[in-house]
């Protein structure tokens, strides 16, 4: 009998386990992140300090991009990124695998597949001249919220040959004796060269308005927009209506063409009000779509009445993809 023990303990020691014919578990997977640059603009991204390997990348208008764009970390890692943009660069925001980070200029993604981090930047152009405000005005309403708010709407004049994607105005507004009140902004664009483009915003309400001015902040310029082209105002109307609510405002209509061969989704309508010296007094705006390939179709809204509407402009203020009609409804109405 133990000498049966001894041949079983001898054979259990070679195949029960241990020896050269045990699998070791597979090696930790390794993924790669890529990063890379679209648009007009250039800047930098680099991974967080101390993280190995390292990403240093430089973004160029050309679409190059030089430097450590790429490189390999381990399943379960979480890479941290910042991008630098250049100073006559505006960073739009992320895309690809990096869409989810948005506008924020710092990003980390889990390495759990390959990636691949698009950093999308438009040039800046400088004012000087080149954008300005053509008119604006301000109305202080105590009765708006519950400290009351200064209702001011401005145009701006792209007065360069180049697409302006977007304008900041900058309001300011100061009591009798100068001093400052409260600041405001808002966005005008896209522009194309040599037209206009309104907007409106709300400022704090001190009680002590005297006197408001409006400034040209950044502008940040890209490629034409083809779709503009395919869009036009073909009719519209307007009138001073004061059988709505308690008080009179101005109705307006517009009806638009759409010149492609494919189905436009949404289209907005920007409207304009002006005195008889031509100083702006409301701006306003709506959507129209879907628009068939070569139909036309219509939409109606409403302005504030101020007294003295003389004169009125219709533009387009965008031309939406489908993805985009719905986020820049929901944008837009926010924002009013």
């Amino acid at each position: 009998m133990r000498s049966h023990i001894a041949v079983l303990a001898v054979l259990c020691a070679a195949g029960c386990g241990g020896g050269d014919n045990v699998t070791n578990p597979p090696a930790g997977q390794t993924f790669s992140l890529t990063v890379s640059g679209s648009g007009t603009g250039s800047g930098r991204v680099a991974t967080a300090s101390g993280t190995s390997p390292a990403i240093d990348c430089t973004l160029s208008a050309t679409g190059q991009a030089t430097g450590t764009c790429s490189a390999s970390y381990a399943e379960g890692t979480s890479v941290s990124m910042t991008l630098t943009p250049d100073g006559s660069s505006t960073f739009i925001g992320w895309s690809g695998d990096a869409t989810s980070c948005g506008s924020a200029l710092t990003c980390s993604l889990p390495m759990d597949q390959n990636r691949n981090a698009v950093a999308q930047l438009s040039a800046t152009a400088t004012p000087s001249g080149g954008v300005v405000v053509t008119s604006y005005a301000f109305y202080p309403d105590s009765s708006l919220g519950d400290r009351g708010a200064v209702i001011w709407v401005a145009e701006a004049k792209n007065n360069t040959a180049q697409w302006v994607e977007a304008a900041e105005l900058d309001f300011t507004s100061h009591d009798a004796a100068g001093n400052v009140l409260a600041s405001d902004f808002t966005f005008v664009g896209p522009i194309p060269p040599g037209e206009t483009r309104s907007s409106q915003g709300l400022a704090d309400l001190l009680g002590t308005e005297a006197s408001a001015v409006v400034n040209v902040g950044e502008v940040t310029t890209g490629d034409p927009d083809p779709r503009f082209a395919e869009v036009q105002i073909v009719s519209s109307n307007w009138r001073v209506d004061s059988t709505v609510a308690s008080f009179k405002n101005v109705t307006w209509t517009v009806e638009v063409q759409n010149n492609s061969t494919a189905e436009i989704p949404s289209v907005q309508v920007n409207f304009v009000t002006y005195d008889a010296t031509g100083k702006i007094l409301d701006s306003n705006f709506t959507f129209v779509g879907p628009i068939p390939a070569g139909e036309r179709r219509s939409g109606q809204s409403f302005a504030d009445y101020h007294g003295g509407e003389s004169s009125v402009a219709y533009q387009i203020g965008d031309v939406s993809s489908d993805e985009a009609a719905s986020a820049r409804r929901t944008a837009l109405s926010a924002a009013r």
